[in-house]
C-alpha cells in the first residue's frame, strides 16, 4: 500500500510539472504571465484526479505543501520599515479599497441570492501577491519606487488576510463577540510568541546558518521552520497558512533576512507552480459553467472596479497616467489568499458550494483579464507618460545648475548645491523623486532627462552647468552632442564604464565621471593610506590607474 501511495504521489507530481511546463511555456510564448498557464494546466489534468480519490488526496497534500511554502516565502517580503516608507495615504487608501471591494462583492452576493454574502464579500478584498509581482516585472516596475510601493501594499493585504482567515475558519455559530475575539487573541499571542522566539533564538540560529551553512542547508532549514510553524499554527487552533506566513515574517525581521530571501527565491516559482496547478485541478468546470452568469457579471464588474480603484489611488499620490494604469492592472487579479479564504470558509460552512464555485470562477476570470490586459498594454502605457514629456516648460526662477535624474548621485549633488547657496533645477522620470526634489528646494519637473529636446525646452539663460546622472552612456553622448552645439553651459556627464569616457568627451562633455570608479579610487586611497604610504605616492598611483583606464 505504501508503494502504491508513493507511486501515486510521484505520478501526480510528474503530471503536474509536465502540464505546467507545457502550458506555462505557451503562456510565456504569448507574452503573458505563466501563472495563467499553470491554472489552465491544472484544469486540463483535473479530470484525471476527479476520477480517483487517491489522486485527489495526493494532489491535495501537494497543494497544501506548496501553499504553506508559498505563504512562508511571501512572509519573507514583509518589512515594517518598507511598509512605513509607503506613506499614510496609500496605506489608508489600501484599506478603504479593500472595504469597498468587500462591500461591492457582498452587494452582488445579495443580488444573486447567496446565503453568505458577507463571507462572500470578504473573499474579494485581496489581490494576489504572487501574480501582482509577476505583472509588475512585465510592466518594468519591479525594483522601482512605484513597484516597491505596490508590493508593500500587497504585503499589507496579506497581513490583513491572515486576520480575516482567523475569522473565516470559525463556524458561523461561533461568530459571537466572544467567538470573534478569542481567535484574534490566540492569533495575537501566537504572533507575540513568534516575535519573541524570532528576536532571540531564531535570530541567532539564522545568523549562525548564514555564517557557516551552505545554501542547500539554508533551504532545508527554512523549509523545516515553515512546516514547524504551520503545525504550531494548526495546533493553536488557527491554520497552517497563518503559521507559515508568520514564520516568514519573523525571519524577514531577523538578521540576514535578505540573504535568506535570496536563497529561497529561486524555489518560489516551484511553490507558485504547485499551488496554481492544484487550483486548476480542483476547479469543477461544470459547477463554474452552471454559475457563469454570476461569474461573468462579478468578474467584469470587479475588473473595472479594481483597475479604477487602484488607478485612482495611484493618481492621488501623483503617479503618471501610464504607471497608474499599470498598477491598476497589476493589482487586479485575485489569487492565493482569496482561494485560501474561500476553501477555509467552505470547510467551516461559511460558504456553500455555489458561492465557492463563483469565487473560484471570478478568481480565474480576473487572472485571465489581467494577463490579457498586460499583454495588450505593457508596450503601450509608456506612451501615455511620454506624451506628457512634451509639455515640460522652462524653469521658473533662475537656477544655476540643471540636474538630470534625482537618484542617489543627483540628490547628493543637489544637497551640496543647496548648502553652497546655489540654485538648482531637476528633471526626473520618477514622480516621487520629483516631489522629493521640490521639498529639497529645487525647481523640479517630471520628464525624461535623457531626451535632448526636453532638456532644451526646459533650459533657461541662468543655467551655467548641466549634470546628467543618468546611467546610460549612449543617452548622455546624444545629450552632450546636442547641447554642446547650441549652448556654452558646462556639461558634466555620468559614464557607466571607463571606456565610455572618451566618447562622452568627444561628444562635448566637459567633465565625465564614473561614480562606481570614483568610489573604488577612494577605497584604494584609504587602504593605501592605512598602510602608511605617503599621500604623494597614493595620488601618483591612483592617477596612473585613471590614465590607464581612460
Amino acid at each position: 500500500m505504501a508503494a502504491d501511495a508513493t507511486t501515486r504521489f510521484l505520478t501526480d507530481l510528474t503530471a503536474a510539472l509536465v502540464a505546467a511546463s507545457i502550458f506555462g511555456g505557451i503562456a510565456r510564448r504569448f507574452g503573458i504571465t505563466p501563472i495563467l498557464g499553470y491554472v489552465i494546466a491544472g484544469i486540463a489534468i483535473g479530470p484525471l484526479y476527479a476520477a480517483t480519490p487517491e489522486s485527489t488526496g495526493s494532489l491535495g497534500g501537494l497543494s497544501e505543501l506548496g501553499l504553506i511554502l508559498l505563504l512562508f516565502s511571501l512572509g519573507l517580503d514583509f518589512s515594517i520599515s518598507e511598509l512605513g516608507a509607503v506613506g499614510s495615504i496609500p496605506m489608508i487608501g489600501n484599506v478603504l479599497l479593500m472595504l469597498l471591494f468587500s462591500a461591492a462583492a457582498a452587494g452582488l452576493g445579495r443580488m444573486f441570492g447567496f446565503v453568505h454574502p458577507l463571507t462572500f464579500g470578504l473573499t474579494f478584498a485581496l489581490s494576489s501577491t504572487a501574480i501582482g509581482v509577476a505583472l509588475l516585472k512585465i510592466f518594468g516596475l519591479a525594483g522601482k519606487r512605484p513597484g516597491n510601493a505596490a508590493v508593500a501594499l500587497l504585503v499589507a493585504q496579506d497581513l490583513i488576510a491572515v486576520l480575516i482567515l482567523v475569522v473565516t475558519i470559525s463556524p458561523a455559530a461561533e461568530l459571537t463577540p466572544a467567538g470573534i475575539v478569542l481567535p484574534l487573541v490566540k492569533a495575537a499571542l501566537f504572533v507575540v510568541v513568534a516575535l519573541v522566539a524570532g528576536g532571540t533564538i531564531l535570530r541567532r540560529v539564522v545568523s549562525a546558518f548564514l555564517r557557516r551553512a551552505p545554501a542547500g542547508a539554508m533551504i532545508a532549514f527554512c523549509t523545516a521552520v515553515a512546516l514547524a510553524a504551520a503545525w504550531l499554527g494548526h495546533i493553536a487552533g488557527l491554520s497552517f497558512e497563518f503559521g507559515a506566513f508568520i514564520a516568514g515574517a519573523v525571519i524577514s525581521e531577523a538578521a540576514g533576512s535578505r540573504m535568506v530571501e535570496s536563497i529561497v527565491a529561486p524555489f518560489r516559482e516551484f511553490f507558485i507552480l504547485v499551488f496554481f496547478v492544484s487550483i486548476g485541478t480542483f476547479v469543477d468546470v461544470r459547477a463554474v459553467a452552471l454559475h457563469w452568469p454570476a461569474i461573468v457579471v462579478a468578474g467584469v464588474a470587479f475588473a473595472l472596479l479594481r483597475i479604477a480603484g487602484w488607478g485612482l489611488l495611484s493618481r492621488l499620490v501623483r503617479q503618471p497616467l501610464g504607471i497608474s494604469v499599470a498598477l491598476g492592472i497589476s493589482l487586479l487579479p485575485l489569487g492565493e489568499f482569496n482561494v485560501v479564504l474561500a476553501k477555509a470558509s467552505l470547510a467551516a460552512k461559511r460558504l456553500d458550494s455555489n458561492e465557492y464555485a463563483t469565487v473560484i470562477g471570478v478568481t480565474l476570470l480576473t487572472i485571465l483579464f489581467a494577463a490579457v490586459l498586460t499583454r495588450i498594454s505593457a508596450s503601450r502605457l509608456g506612451s501615455l507618460d511620454a506624451a506628457s514629456l512634451t509639455r515640460v516648460a522652462p524653469f521658473e526662477g533662475a537656477p544655476n545648475v540643471l540636474i538630470l535624474g534625482y537618484g542617489r548621485v543627483g540628490r547628493t549633488v543637489g544637497s551640496i548645491c543647496k548648502r553652497a547657496g546655489i540654485s538648482f533645477a531637476v528633471i526626473e522620470t520618477d514622480v516621487d523623486l520629483v516631489e522629493l526634489a521640490r521639498r529639497d528646494g529645487a525647481h523640479a519637473q517630471y520628464g525624461d532627462g535623457g531626451d535632448p529636446q526636453i532638456v532644451e525646452h526646459a533650459m533657461v539663460p541662468s543655467v551655467r552647468a548641466v549634470l546628467s546622472t543618468i546611467p546610460d552612456s549612449a543617452a548622455n553622448v546624444a545629450l552632450a552632442r546636442r547641447l554642446s552645439h547650441q549652448t556654452d553651459v558646462r556639461i558634466v556627464a555620468r559614464a557607466r564604464r571607463m571606456r565610455d569616457v572618451d566618447s562622452l568627451r568627444a561628444a562635448g562633455a566637459h567633465d565625465v565621471l564614473v561614480p562606481e570608479a570614483e568610489g573604488a579610487y577612494r577605497f584604494a586611497e584609504t587602504v593605501l593610506s592605512e598602510l602608511g604610504i605617503s599621500q604623494e605616492r597614493v595620488a601618483a598611483v591612483v592617477l596612473a590607474e585613471r590614465s590607464r583606464l581612460s
